[in-house]
């Protein structure tokens, strides 16, 4: 039998990530506090307001509560769980009964009290406190940050623009951060010397079917899915290794979603047998069928790591991971008088839903229709209706490239990236549809909307207009990359310069900036009107720029 590469236990040049904390989903009276420890066991989560001080080694060897009543610390919260290998020693707290406007300390100890068993029992907020700030019950003014595209590793370890990411959202007070997709890139097509996913299942392909062989062609898929999450859940502890990138995890409630880069590139826009051929060539065989079962594990695998790591935090939704198909990873949250609502483009993106349909075409490929009429139930719900501006994130943007370059021009490998956008002409329909839904909607009141997305490497602030609603101000905010190489500077002339929209007719669209060739976040900063004033929306687009690396700003105000 081939040896079968374990990647439970692969040992590369890359270090990983073992204890970690991220903040999560967060209101003014609770939150959602992410944990991975490096031993299975039972772990107490203490949360304080203030430092935990003492023996936090050993606990003077006694069990967490004891000590804490020992040392006079009385805990605003405190929680037990097992977490175990099944999880990949993940798990999430839900803490409930905080006070707003309060920072609090955390720590993470373990319960076990035998040193030989365990050395260091406080494994996180031991040596550096780790803490969180809860929002003001109704605050008037709201700072967030924005990023997406995190791949330190083709870019050759530059870690990019995080140490200035960290800086600017502690100097600002910054109340949360949205990641806007492409937080891991599995498929880095084996740059500087890491294997890409699929480069790993080809290595490893022949293995794992015989050492998975039930016979007559079947194969034991639960332990095919299991390997092929492992490989996910390394490339996660890879990838979130970076300190500063951990520094803003475990200080800032995060608010995550997917791009194609966590699963693979292009997902949902090419064809089945687009997928298989490429598959095929990349394996050098046509075993349509097994590849196809390896597809669709593959798929499974890259559903439930991406909860494990990122959705798992998120404002809780309806998730079935043994039918991820039937998962809803979009999600709408609240901060202050700003209502957040975050699409999924890769959950239910299916460029082939239409195929063979001669009647009752579905122009929901992308998002889905269940998914979009969630959506457009947000827009129309009390939530949105009440607040004094809206942010829909959108890992893809609605405007950046010119249409004409997406639908013409022949890149060849390119083709599926293009085929993502929704400038694309295949998902002009559904495009034009959100648009229209969106433009209706906040015509009645005059509010702005702001798109924020991700996904192209390079930033962008756009101005779209429809002619049918003209009390409608809707903008796209794009940023992009924060770690990964950027497109190089001659792809500005690649982006819109405004002008009307291909394949709509009554949305036109102004270039407020664009920036190419940088590593870069955004910071925005929303302050609620007054009776009878506009709400003030800030963007402060930055990238290290100068000759001693410092951050370099561009702000446009919306």
């Amino acid at each position: 039998m081939a040896t079968l590469l374990d990647p439970t236990s692969n040992e590369q040049k890359f270090s990983k990530l073992n204890s970690a904390a991220i903040v999560g989903a967060t209101t003014a009276d609770s939150t959602r506090l992410w944990v991975r420890v490096y031993q299975e066991g039972r772990w107490t989560l203490v949360v304080t307001k203030a430092p935990l001080t003492g023996d936090l080694v050993r606990l003077e060897e006694k069990g967490v509560q004891d000590f804490l009543a020992a040392n006079s610390i009385v805990p605003a919260y405190i929680g037990s769980s097992d977490i175990t290998q099944a999880s990949n020693l993940t798990h999430v707290f839900a803490i409930a009964g905080l006070e707003a406007d309060t920072r609090y300390y955390y720590a993470v100890i373990s319960e076990t009290t035998d040193a030989k068993l365990i050395r260091r029992r406080t494994e996180i907020g031991a040596e550096t406190p780790h803490s969180f700030r809860t929002p003001p019950a109704a605050p008037t003014e709201i700072t967030f940050g924005f990023y997406s595209c995190h791949d330190h590793i083709s870019a050759a370890g530059d870690i990019g623009a995080w140490p200035h990411f960290a800086e600017q959202l502690a100097d600002a007070g910054a109340g949360f951060v949205i990641g806007g997709g492409d937080q891991a890139y599995v498929d880095t097509n084996g740059k500087n010397g890491f294997l890409d996913i699929w480069t790993w299942l080809k290595d490893n392909k022949a293995a794992l079917l015989e050492k998975y062989a039930l016979g007559n062609g079947k194969y034991d898929e639960a332990a095919i899915e299991l390997y092929l999450l492992n490989i996910y859940r390394w490339y996660y502890r890879v990838y979130w290794s970076v300190p500063a990138l951990r520094v803003v995890y475990e200080s800032f409630p995060q608010y995550m979603i997917w791009d194609d880069h966590e699963i693979m590139d292009g997902w949902g826009s090419l064809t089945n047998k687009e997928r298989r051929a490429r598959i095929s060539g990349f394996f050098e065989e046509k075993d349509s069928k097994t590849n196809q079962l390896l597809v669709d594990l593959m798929w499974r695998a890259a559903c439930r790591a991406y909860y494990e790591y990122e959705h798992s935090h998120n404002p809780p939704t309806a998730v079935d991971l043994e039918n991820p198909d039937n998962s809803q990873w979009d999600y709408a949250f609240r901060q202050g008088d700003a209502a957040f609502y975050v699409l999924d483009m890769r959950g239910h993106h299916d460029v082939e839903k239409n195929k063979g349909k001669k009647n009752g075409i579905d122009p929901n490929i992308i998002l889905g229709q269940a998914q979009f009429d969630r959506f457009t139930n947000w827009l129309a719900s009390s939530e949105a209706q009440s607040a004094k501006a809206l942010f829909v994130v959108s890992p893809v943007p609605v405007v950046h490239w010119i249409d004409r370059l997406v639908n013409y021009v022949d890149l060849g490998e390119a083709k599926d990236d293009f085929m993502d956008e929704w400038g694309h002409e295949t998902n002009w329909a559904e495009r034009n549809q959100l648009l229209e839904t969106v433009f209706r909607q906040i015509d009645k009141s005059g509010r702005k909307l702001v798109f924020l997305s991700g996904d192209v490497h390079c930033a962008s602030v756009f101005r779209m207009q429809h002619r049918k609603f003209p009390a409608a101000r809707v903008y796209q905010v794009t940023s992009s990359a924060i770690s990964r190489k950027p497109a190089p500077k001659i792809s500005l002339i690649g982006i819109s310069s405004g002008g009307a929209m291909d394949g709509n007719k009554d949305v036109s669209c102004e270039r407020l900036y664009a920036l190419t060739g940088a590593k870069n976040f955004a910071m925005i900063r929303f302050k609620s009107p007054l009776p009878g004033a506009d709400a003030e929306i800030i963007v402060d687009l930055h990238w290290p720029g100068g000759e001693e690396g410092e951050v370099t700003k561009r702000r446009v105000v919306l």
